[in-house]
Formats: C-alpha cells, sequence, structure tokens
C-alpha cells in the first residue's frame, strides 16, 4: 500500500500594503484594453481591496459579464499571461478561475462571473461590509492571524476555514 505524502504548508499575510490598489488598477487596465469590445465590470475583492485589512498579497480581481458564455473569456484572458484553472468548474460551475505569476509569485486571480449573479453580488457585499465596518473587519483580520498559525494542505483548506464567517456576515447583508 502506497502511503501518500502530504506536504503542509503556511499561508503568511502581510500588513496592508498601499501598491495594492495600484497593482490592481494596472491589471484592470490591461483587462479592459484586451476585452474592450465586451461589456464588463472589473472589480477589486479580496482582502487587497480593504484599506488596513491584512492579507495574503495576491490581487482578487472579479469581473462581471453580462452573458452567460463565460467560455468566450477564457483566450483573451489567457493571451494576459493568466493561467486558467478548469477543475474548479466541478464545484462552482458558474465562474472561471485564473491566475497569474510573476517572478516566480502567484500575485492576482481573476475571478470571471455573470454579472447578476448571486457570486458577483455577495463578493461585492462582503467587501464593501468590510471597507466600511471597522469591527467586522477588525474580527476578520483577528481570524486570519489565528488561523495562519495553522499548516494546511493548500490555499484552498485556509479559504475553507474562512468561510463559517464570511457566510455569518453575508448573511446579516441578506444572502441566506
Amino acid at each position: 500500500m502506497k502511503k501518500e505524502i502530504i506536504q503542509a504548508m503556511k499561508i503568511k499575510i502581510e500588513s496592508y500594503n498601499n501598491s495594492w490598489p495600484h497593482l490592481f488598477e494596472e491589471l484592470k487596465y490591461k483587462i479592459r484594453c484586451k476585452l474592450k469590445k465586451y461589456d464588463i465590470a472589473i472589480e477589486h475583492i479580496g482582502s487587497t481591496s480593504v484599506k488596513n485589512l491584512a492579507s495574503k498579497p495576491i490581487i482578487d480581481i472579479l469581473i462581471g459579464i453580462s452573458s452567460e458564455e463565460l467560455d468566450n473569456y477564457i483566450e483573451p484572458i489567457i493571451d494576459l499571461g493568466f493561467t486558467y484553472i478548469k477543475k474548479y468548474e466541478k464545484d462552482n460551475p458558474n465562474r472561471r478561475f485564473f491566475f497569474l505569476i510573476e517572478n516566480k509569485k502567484r500575485i492576482a486571480h481573476i475571478h470571471l462571473v455573470n454579472i447578476n449573479s448571486r457570486w458577483f453580488k455577495r463578493h461585492m457585499a462582503f467587501r464593501n461590509e468590510l471597507r466600511s465596518n471597522k469591527i467586522i473587519r477588525e474580527k476578520y483580520e483577528n481570524l486570519k492571524y489565528k488561523l495562519v498559525k495553522k499548516e494546511w494542505k493548500d490555499g484552498n483548506d485556509y479559504a475553507d476555514a474562512k468561510t463559517e464567517f464570511i457566510r455569518a456576515i453575508e448573511k446579516n447583508l441578506g444572502f441566506n
């Protein structure tokens, strides 16, 4: 019987960095130029979008489109240097996920969804709540600092560990 070797990883978060919004704007400009023939919304989400919130230094970009034809956007985004990960469609068929690596470091994610989807609306609502509610922002940051002390199988396990907190906030915002 073969034993599976699982290598644990530590998640690293950093104090808020004023360069994160600038990096988002640079990436947004490149995306907008590449997808100029499409009517899209490009939003900065995730912790790097919230001033004074510690985060993994990865820019999360939410692209909202008005059609259901998500696959039409895959090639143009790949052309920008992003890597497309199809396997996540199994759990989330209405999202396309991409990441960007520069200098051997992951620097950005793209989440491509329909702009009218629950996914788009709840991520925007959660981001806006963190931006406007200092108490919630501090509780979320404390949770993140607690979680980074642990070792994780991968970054998805770390993200899953934050889900209960996030869902509770979303419920208070009207997302059941």
